[in-house]
């Protein structure tokens, strides 16, 4: 009997150091609860609160006495019903064999202030069972302000929106682009001017080979001399660059004018690149079609005419720079070679204006026209023209003129 009231005695006393310890872990559990920032509320499968913690004044304005012993999705708002219905289908289950304890959450729903308006709160729920049925025993729920996170997630979503609706309504493309010149955001415009669509743009960079760029001048125009790299890798603005870009949905090619304006961190690393462009695929057709006339009226406004066998004539017609000047020396010495010229006539009656240039070209003309054993004849001086070379001063001996055009060709033939 000693024995055994000896080892009943150690069983009492290891039980009591058990519960002691337990107290003393309730007890630091409480403490650490009612510290907290966050609320706790503790509740039964009937959603009866039976505790909530110090932080509830602080969080929704209540005592806590004032919710011990009311439902406690009385105060979840009406439309934030995911919370409510999971805790009912776990009250429901019985999962026996199952951890005493799990998990539910989070959720992100709206509890009711003291004040009649609804804070946002973030909460996780601890399902309290029983070890050995499984069945719902309690509902331990700890909620988290996050009103400031939302509004300002809130506001983000507004701004972003804002500023999608103003890319969208630019009558420029718009891309935002990373460090690595990865596509990060794009505007209509922009898929409409490179015809493609978002998910096509979405996978690509400034080094994708499928834009086959190229420069102004026809020249290939590889990655890295793209204007959003070099904006990246220089961490300043690019601007105006022309550039070549192939279209897969018409197999043609866009012009477009491009600027870069790099952004930066806080540390002052350039994190994405704001690149902006213009459609200009017309105005470059258009120039190539100015050029082209232009050329061809240059040509038909210096035209070599045969008269006669070994005389040829030159009318020119408008105005007269270096660069028309050095086109009329290549016509006239390809006339007096490809037509076996003795004599050329250059009519200048219908030039407008005449200086100093003009005059060195005559001369030029002149001189050359006689390395070539053929002689030129100026004819259609006018007045005004004459007195105009006179006043420049300069030599004009050599040359030799005519009044007018038949004065001229009587000239050559008599030659």
């Amino acid at each position: 009997m000693g024995e055994e009231t000896e080892g009943l005695r150690e069983q009492v006393e290891r039980l009591q150091r058990r519960v002691a310890q337990l107290e003393r872990s309730d007890a630091i559990h409480r403490k650490t609860i009612e510290a907290s920032p966050d609320v706790s509320f503790r509740f039964g499968i009937d959603a009866v609160c039976t505790y909530a913690s110090a932080a509830l004044v602080d969080v929704l304005g209540y005592a806590p006495e004032e919710q011990v012993g009311r439902p406690i999705f009385s105060i979840v708002h009406p439309d934030d019903d995911e919370m409510p219905r999971q805790l009912r289908e776990h009250a429901l289950a019985t999962l026996p064999g199952v951890s005493s304890t799990d998990r539910v959450g989070p959720f992100l729903s709206r509890l009711r202030h003291k004040h009649e308006h609804y804070v946002w709160v973030e909460s996780t729920v601890v399902v309290i069972r029983d070890p050995e049925t499984g069945a719902v025993e309690e509902f331990v729920l700890t909620a988290r302000d996050v009103g400031g996170r939302v509004e300002a997630e809130s506001a983000l979503r507004v701004s972003e929106a804002r500023f999608k609706t103003m890319l969208d309504n630019l009558q420029v493309g718009v891309v935002v682009q990373g460090a690595r010149s990865e596509m990060l955001m794009y505007n209509e415009m922009a898929l409409e001017m490179l015809g493609l669509t978002a998910d096509q743009l979405m996978g690509r960079d400034s080094f994708d080979a499928r834009w086959a760029t190229i420069h102004e001048d026809g020249s290939p125009m590889p990655g890295d001399q793209h204007p959003v790299v070099v904006a990246i890798n220089t961490g300043k603005p690019v601007r105006n660059v022309i550039m070549g870009v192939y279209r897969p949905a018409s197999e043609s090619r866009v012009w477009l004018l491009v600027s870069a304006s790099p952004q930066f961190d806080a540390a002052g690393r350039a994190f994405q690149t704001v690149c902006t462009f213009t459609d200009i695929t017309a105005q470059k057709g258009a120039e190539a079609l100015i050029r082209e006339q232009k050329e061809l009226l240059e040509r038909m406004s210096s035209p070599i005419i045969p008269i006669a066998a070994g005389v040829v004539v030159l009318p020119l017609i408008g105005q007269f720079d270096a660069a028309r000047a050095e086109r009329i020396l290549d016509a006239v010495l390809s006339g007096v070679a490809q037509h076996g010229a003795r004599v050329v006539i250059l009519d200048v009656t219908g030039v407008s204006i005449a200086d100093a240039p003009f005059a060195g070209s005559l001369l030029q003309i002149t001189r050359a026209v006689g390395l070539l054993g053929a002689k030129l004849v100026i004819t259609g001086v006018t007045p005004a023209i004459a007195q105009t070379l006179v006043g420049l001063g300069i030599d004009l001996r050599g040359l030799v003129t005519r009044g007018t055009l038949q004065d001229g060709v009587a000239f050559a033939l008599a030659r």
